[in-house]
């Protein structure tokens, strides 16, 4: 379900299944008592792009504050050992990549994840589901909202699209809740409490979560094996899949007793509990709704992850504001989408002849973008009203300017195909603006319309 994530744990699979078979166990290097400030460590935004950004000054952190107090520390030895840790080879190999050429990158997640792991924490009790889980991101995200794999998992649990549909979150053109912290946690607890009941064991639920409950099932069967690790000796899964379980408790043994690992862990943040929900027609713009809650931009933007455009959609969105702000912006909900100068979307009444390339040309916009917008929509329909991504004033402009047809007179030698490839348009565009049938034959001199007025109309947002 997850590739390619901030740790490279593809590149990790190699190494560790390479110590779960060379029948030695990598001894982890001495690493110096580490300790932390009076007041708590770096605090990282978890929103952040790159993953790598903040290792330099984490690094720095650590050295520069070796000889402070160690106030603020904790370690979180109830909740790593929530789930039994296995004494297994393959785990004091993760350890000691963790401790050594990895820890920097370790740091950087743990520091993050005091951002989120007393929300994490309170969603796990609801499911009751251990708290050592609340580290799975360490390794999935690195507790980065947008960071996101080749193969399209997202978010800090990284979910794949249609997983993240099957267990409640929303994923389309507009709204991806795999980017909202809270809402993507609480699909994560079902989703694994799901792959407990399913398993009775936590290293093959978890070697689900990465590659799938269906899969590990089958290597189960077909090997008559009975636990993870009889898998991962016969080399049944993936290589990633072979090294993800083995980082995950490398993870738990770290935050067990940090300092003797040379890291920092600092108490979570409380659930934040100072924002409230108001209900909005859209589309309309975050930026309008920040100007008239009277609120900063970024605060709106961080509240509401999950509208990927910035805009929210069509309907009416739940959207989280300041406490302090929810009546004023309340006042003014139900007329936003009609005053709203900044949204680029508008809705589009479909003439007779429209196709999503066709329209799509007209409007300088990509088909993909349109179909989208419209729920995965192929095929227009006369008289149907579709959205598209232009602002309603940009869409009234190009109703009232009618330009004239364009023409191209055939020379000798030319076909079809090179005709519509020169001038962006398909061959059975070209063949469908001019009637031409498929058994026509070009004549040099003949005249070929390559453009039409768009003579459409235009609904109001």
């Amino acid at each position: 379900m997850m590739n390619a994530r901030g740790l490279t744990i593809a590149g990790l699979s190699l190494l560790l299944a390479a110590c779960a078979s060379n029948g030695t166990s990598p001894v982890p290097e001495p690493a110096p008592r580490a300790v932390a400030p009076a007041s708590p460590a770096v605090t990282l935004k978890g929103d952040v792009a790159d993953f790598n950004e903040a290792l330099d000054r984490v690094h720095t952190f650590i050295i520069e504050r070796e000889n402070e107090t160690a106030s603020g520390l904790i370690a979180d030895y109830e909740a790593a050992t929530s789930i039994e840790i296995p004494d297994h080879q393959s785990v004091f190999g993760a350890l000691n990549l963790f401790s050594t050429s990895l820890k920097p990158k370790i740091q950087a997640s743990l520091d993050r994840s005091t951002r989120y792991r007393g929300m994490i924490d309170s969603i796990l009790d609801e499911h009751d589901l251990p708290r050592a889980l609340a580290y799975l991101p360490v390794i999935e995200s690195g507790y980065i909202t947008t960071n996101i794999s080749r193969v399209g998992a997202f978010g800090i649990w990284q979910f794949m699209p249609a997983t993240a549909r099957e267990y409640g979150l929303r994923v389309d053109w507009w709204v991806d809740e795999r980017a909202d912290p809270e809402r993507s946690t609480r699909a994560a607890a079902r989703y694994l409490k799901d792959l407990y009941a399913r398993f009775s064991d936590w290293p093959l639920a978890l070697a689900s979560y990465n590659a799938g409950p269906g899969r590990v099932s089958r290597s189960l069967t077909a090997n008559s094996a009975e636990d993870f690790w009889e898998l991962s000796r016969k080399s049944a899964l993936p290589r990633e899949t072979r090294g993800y379980v083995p980082t995950f408790f490398a993870t738990l043994m770290i935050v067990s007793e940090p300092d003797a690992h040379g890291f920092l862990l600092c108490e979570p943040d409380e659930p934040a509990d100072d924002w409230a929900e108001v209900p909005v027609p859209g589309p309309v713009s975050l930026k309008f709704v920040a100007e008239t809650a009277g609120v900063d931009a970024g605060i709106i933007r961080e509240l509401n992850p999950a509208f990927r455009r910035g805009v929210t959609p069509p309907g009416t969105a739940q959207i989280r504001v300041p406490r302090a702000a929810a009546s004023r912006l309340g006042e003014s909900a139900q007329s936003l989408r009609g005053d709203d100068p900044y949204v680029q979307v508008a809705r589009y009444t479909v003439r007779k002849g429209d196709n999503v390339k066709s329209l799509a040309r007209k409007l300088g916009s990509d088909p993909h973008t349109i179909s989208g917008m419209n729920g995965g929509l192929t095929k227009l329909r006369t008289g149907s009203t579709i959205w598209v991504p232009v602002s309603h004033t940009e869409l009234s402009a190009s109703l009232s300017h009618k330009p004239k047809s364009r023409y191209h007179t055939v020379k000798r030698g030319e076909t079809l195909y090179h005709i519509a490839k020169k001038n962006g348009l398909s061959v059975d565009e070209l063949r469908s603006m001019n009637n031409l049938s498929r058994k026509h034959v070009l004549k040099t001199g003949e005249k070929l319309r390559l453009s039409t007025s768009p003579a459409v109309t235009a609904g109001g947002l």
